[in-house]
């Protein structure tokens, strides 16, 4: 019986000690790839063909991040389509922009919410995961300002947007990665309200300008 109550014990606190280092685990795992997976790793034909891979756009599939997906995303790293690279300098935010919002893209950086959308054209859309009081992911846009500058890049350009909106929003308010018309936009999703709403950053385009002329103010940034 004894032998029976210190197993259990040992059981205990090992289940104990997971449900205390889990999270800080999946948040050191999912910073490491989110690095690991910047465009500095990538060339320009690579950023090419992985804008014709295939993707999830079925934003409403989208769950909570598991330690499960962090983990797949991390067997799947090399494989995964990275197609640009988004940074908020201001907030210190710097993430890889992946095709589509599957779980597993998530997990890593920004997701793409449309299928055909341009970088430069039309009303770009991303969206990303929020931890609270954690600086990974999308969490850091909780911090911007409106006038803050957002860079974009595949490569090939940079494109330069200034904040203009940031608001919460209902989970039901699609309509705001729409299209403008006349208007050049960056639109950055998450969630709020422990995920019964949503944040969203709406940005105006400024200017675009060729990768290699980038100004020497982004010499650290991409």
């Amino acid at each position: 019986m004894n032998k029976l109550r210190l197993s259990l014990l040992i059981c205990m606190l090992i289940i104990g000690l997971l449900f205390i280092f889990i999270n800080p685990i999946q948040n050191a795992i999912i910073a490491h790839l989110s690095n690991q997976l910047n465009t500095t790793d990538y060339s320009t034909k690579d950023i090419e063909k992985n804008n014709k891979a295939d993707a999830d756009f079925e934003f409403e599939d989208v769950q909570s991040l598991s330690i499960a997906e962090v983990l797949k995303a991390q067997t799947k790293a090399n494989k995964m389509p990275v197609i640009g690279s988004i940074a908020v300098p201001s907030v210190n935010m710097q993430l890889p922009i992946v095709k589509g919002v599957g779980n597993v893209a998530l997990a890593v950086g920004a997701g793409t919410m449309k299928p055909n959308q341009k970088l430069g054209q039309g009303n770009y859309a991303l969206a990303g995961h929020y931890f609270e009081e954690k600086d990974i992911l999308f969490s850091p846009l909780y911090k911007a300002s409106i006038g803050d500058t957002i860079y974009l890049t595949d490569l090939t350009n940079i494109y330069e947007y200034k904040l203009t909106i940031k608001k919460i929003i209902a989970a039901t308010d699609v309509y705001v990665i729409d299209d403008i018309p006349n208007k050049t936009a960056l639109t950055l999703i998450t969630c709020a309200d422990k995920g019964t709403k949503r944040l969203a950053i709406q940005a105006d385009f400024v200017e675009q300008y060729p990768f290699d002329e980038a100004p020497a103010k982004l010499s650290k940034t991409f």
